[in-house]
């Protein structure tokens, strides 16, 4: 049995038949936990790229390619693990808005139970949560609409749930934009990787040049000092080209899952506004009214008198 079938039957089965962890309230209030693990896609990141090494760029050691990315110094290897690190981490996460997006179109507060949220019968609706799977708890909208509710029992107000609701949306927003916080560095930290591999190789063309030029006793041996030279600097500007290309390719697909999560953040802020704020009731509305209408007639009430006092006595301040 799985989240699937419990959709495909409609029924909510009992506590004690879920076969998965039940949502743990604590585990995502810090968004840690809603957030792909950078040690587990780093650990994942060196195996990848060790297969890499031996399954492609040795076979080839002899063409440009296997040359470009084995035969540059050590360079190459940090740009590659990066490169794929950022790689893991952009398929974990885009897993995870797929999920997350798909969650969309589970009814999370069904109306069978009731047609309006009252802090009488929240309770209900905080029990059918706690008896959906456990994969939801990571989610943000479960995490959501589990808090509004809560607030919404322990307050009792319509307003105060709606900023709380408020407050969650900008919280959730920054924890979207900090995730991504990695991702910026290694789209930082791969172009300069490749200019330190372009210098450390200018560096060392431009000293073997030195050294045969100390050395040299006719002009043949210079040119073939200057073809090592220009040599050298071809291959220290290889550390740049593939910096900037796996750049290239990181860059694009971060953006794109960037927009598709802000677009998720959206699809939520909507589903709260139309399935859960549009349906809390508090029973205050009737009760504003009625005091604002007393209010209203209690003022007509007050001129009357004192015009009606006016008139009877017109000299009196």
């Amino acid at each position: 049995k799985g989240f699937a079938w419990y959709e495909e039957v409609g029924v909510l089965p009992a506590a004690g038949d879920l076969p998965l962890r039940l949502p743990d309230p604590e585990r995502s209030i810090d968004g840690h936990s809603r957030d792909v693990s950078l040690t587990r896609t780093g650990l994942i990141a060196v195996g990848a790229t060790a297969v890499f090494y031996v399954a492609l760029v040795l076979p080839l050691s002899g063409t440009y390619f296997g040359a470009l990315f084995g035969a540059r110094g050590w360079v190459p290897y940090v740009i590659s693990y990066l490169s794929i690190w950022c790689g893991v981490l952009l398929a974990a996460k885009y897993v995870r808005v797929r999920r997350r997006v798909r969650a969309l179109a589970f009814d999370f507060l069904p109306e069978t139970i009731a047609d309006e949220l009252t802090p009488e019968n929240v309770p209900v609706f905080l029990d059918y949560l706690s008896r959906l799977p456990g994969q939801f708890s990571e989610d943000f909208l479960f995490q959501r609409i589990r808090r509004s509710l809560e607030h919404f029992q322990s307050r009792g107000r319509v307003s105060e749930t709606v900023d709380q609701l408020r407050l969650d949306s900008e919280r959730d927003e920054g924890i979207v934009e900090s995730s991504y916080t990695m991702l910026r560095v290694f789209i930082w930290a791969i172009p300069i990787l490749g200019f330190i591999g372009t210098v450390l190789g200018i560096g060392a063309s431009v000293s073997g040049f030195s050294e045969a030029v100390a050395s040299a006793a006719d002009l043949d041996v210079m040119k073939d000092s200057i073809g090592v030279v220009t040599t050298g600097l071809g291959v220290a500007f290889d550390t740049t080209l593939i910096a900037l290309v796996m750049s290239i390719f990181i860059m694009v697909p971060t953006s794109s899952l960037q927009k598709t999560e802000e677009d998720y953040l959206a699809r939520v802020d909507d589903y709260c506004q139309r399935r859960l704020v549009a349906r809390l009731s508090d029973g205050a509305g009737s009760g504003q009214a009625s005091e604002g209408s007393l209010d209203a007639a209690a003022d007509r009430l007050v001129s009357k008198v004192i015009e009606a006092l006016d008139r009877r006595m017109p000299g009196v301040d």
